[in-house]
């Protein structure tokens, strides 16, 4: 991923600077609605002891993103991009909780984390009518739902307490920050709106209970984006 930003930071510019320069200008605001999927793959401490499988490292979690966007254009080619998502994460493992014949296993463990997640990101574009973006930036979630549940080795549904009590797991916290980072592409169909494309990689920096868990996904995401006010020059 590193090595792709690094050739698009190179190339861009060229680009940028071959295309029709005789319609200048650009309008200060976008808003826009946006969706996608996201594929949860958490990062955490593995040391001995602890009751998270250090599997879950190898695992996808995947869940829904939708929200609004809003881009503050500063010149045509930098702007500043905040997106208001409600984002859902978690992970899905099974757990051999005990070698008590008496008592049964968890099995296939889910943890849902859903989050008001807000990337707010510099947002870098080449082109004209087809744009290719570049964004980094620094995200802030908000923990809006944080359940467990499992379905035990005799199919039976367990919620809650009971789950956390046998995996050793406590609830996560509130606050969650880290960086988000990818590209996009914007192709502007007419001349107040566009449709979008992003592919961002969001690594959480706190970590956010006991465990030593981050949060880290994959983000797919497409919008719709209309322009207001007077074009600028």
């Amino acid at each position: 991923m590193r090595k792709i930003i690094l050739l698009l930071l190179l190339a861009l510019p060229i680009l940028g600077l071959s295309q029709n320069k005789k319609k200048k200008g650009f309008y200060k605001w976008d808003v826009g609605i946006n969706g996608g999927i996201n594929f949860s793959n958490p990062l955490i401490n593995s040391d001995p002891g602890n009751s998270i499988d250090s599997s879950l490292n190898d695992i996808n979690f995947r869940g829904n993103l939708y929200g609004l966007t809003l881009i503050y254009h500063v010149n045509r080619f930098l702007a500043i991009k905040g997106e208001f998502d409600i984002e859902n994460r978690g992970w899905k493992n099974d757990f051999n909780v005990s070698d008590d014949i008496n008592v049964p296993d968890f099995r296939e463990v889910t943890q849902v984390l859903d989050y008001f997640d807000i990337p707010l990101f510099m947002h870098l574009g080449f082109g004209k009518k087809f744009k290719v973006d570049l964004n980094f930036g620094p995200y802030f979630g908000f923990k809006i739902k944080d359940e467990v549940y499992s379905i035990n080795e005799n199919g039976e549904q367990i919620e809650g307490d009971d789950v956390r009590g046998m995996i050793e797991l406590q609830e996560f916290k509130n606050f969650d920050l880290g960086l988000v980072y990818g590209i996009g592409f914007d192709y502007y169909f007419h001349e107040r709106i566009s449709i979008g494309f992003d592919a961002l990689y969001e690594r959480g920096m706190r970590v956010i209970n006991e465990k030593g868990y981050r949060n880290s996904s994959i983000d797919f995401d497409f919008g719709l984006n209309f322009q207001l006010g007077k074009k600028k020059k």
